[in-house]
């Protein structure tokens, strides 16, 4: 009989059903109440009626929170990191929370970490050499040129184990590289990480570019994304305003990565363009290995 019994929603009364209900530790929600949930909250199968009740509450303060919140300056593209810095709260542009017009709003004091994580496109590789097939121009299975080869330099690179040769500097802090795979890839996305102190939400996602390209400048201009969002970070974590990088209206102002606001990379005298980009040298290969 308990296979078949009907159940019922412990917040409204409503039948549930068995496909869209939420499972509680002590009971259920009906997709109506389960939807009343922020988005950005997670782990309700362990938690109890009680602890749904106590979040909802928050979840109409939290919208006081928001209709006093006056915007300083922001940070990312089609997702956003906003910030108040006169009342020192953020919040994130994500999620059913912000289309509802009631995005979580953050202390200064509740971001615990950030990072920038790459995602990879696996490019084919015919003969097996580590050199993708777009960019090799000899095919070691038939000992002669393979009619491949587009201009390197025009493209966004590859990497086997390691897309940090492609990062400039000073954002390398910020980059966790989990990537092991022994096949040539290329950096398809770049996606920034961030881990809250809050009873019900402990981490989050936000893409600072979600499809990257081949041109080279769809990478930089990812990366200065990514820079401008993590630096916006920096200024939460110390709860400091407009002294790294941003004018009072949230405009971004000239960058320190090397490469111009158009996406340009500048040039250093390290065999290495600011920008990432290596440059040649003497001994037939460029820096990171890609043939001449």
């Amino acid at each position: 009989m308990g296979l078949f019994e009907k159940k019922y929603c412990d917040l409204c009364g409503e039948k549930v059903n068995a496909l869209t209900r939420q499972k509680l530790s002590d009971g259920y929600l009906c997709s109506d109440c389960k939807h009343k949930l922020s988005s950005l909250s997670s782990g309700w199968k362990n938690r109890t009626i009680a602890d749904v009740k106590t979040h909802l509450e928050q979840r109409e303060q939290n919208r006081q929170k928001y209709s006093a919140f006056v915007q300083s300056a922001s940070a990312g593209t089609n997702e956003k990191l906003v910030v108040d810095f006169n009342n020192r709260k953020f919040y994130f542009t994500i999620g059913r929370d912000f289309k509802n017009s009631n995005p979580e709003i953050f202390d200064f004091s509740q971001l615990q970490d950030f990072w920038l994580e790459l995602g990879y496109t696996t490019l084919q590789d015919s003969d097996r050499d580590g050199i993708p097939d777009e960019y090799d121009r000899y095919d070691n299975r038939q000992g002669m040129n393979s009619g491949f080869g587009s201009q390197f330099d025009a493209t966004n690179s590859f990497s086997g184990q390691n897309g940090m040769l492609d990062v400039p500097l000073a954002l390398q802090p910020y980059v966790r590289d989990t990537n092991t795979s022994s096949s040539p890839q290329r950096i398809s996305s770049l996606k920034a990480k961030f881990i809250v102190n809050h009873p019900f939400i402990t981490d989050i996602s936000m893409y600072v570019d979600s499809s990257i390209g081949t041109v080279r400048n769809e990478l930089m201009r990812a990366f200065d994304d990514g820079m401008q969002l993590m630096r916006l970070c920096e200024q939460i974590r110390n709860g400091m305003q407009n002294n790294m990088g941003y004018q009072q209206s949230g405009m971004p102002m000239q960058n320190n990565m090397g490469y111009q606001q158009n996406g340009m990379p500048m040039q250093n005298n390290m065999g290495y363009q600011q920008g990432g980009m290596p440059m040649q040298n003497n001994m037939g290969y460029q820096q990171n290995g890609m043939p001449m």
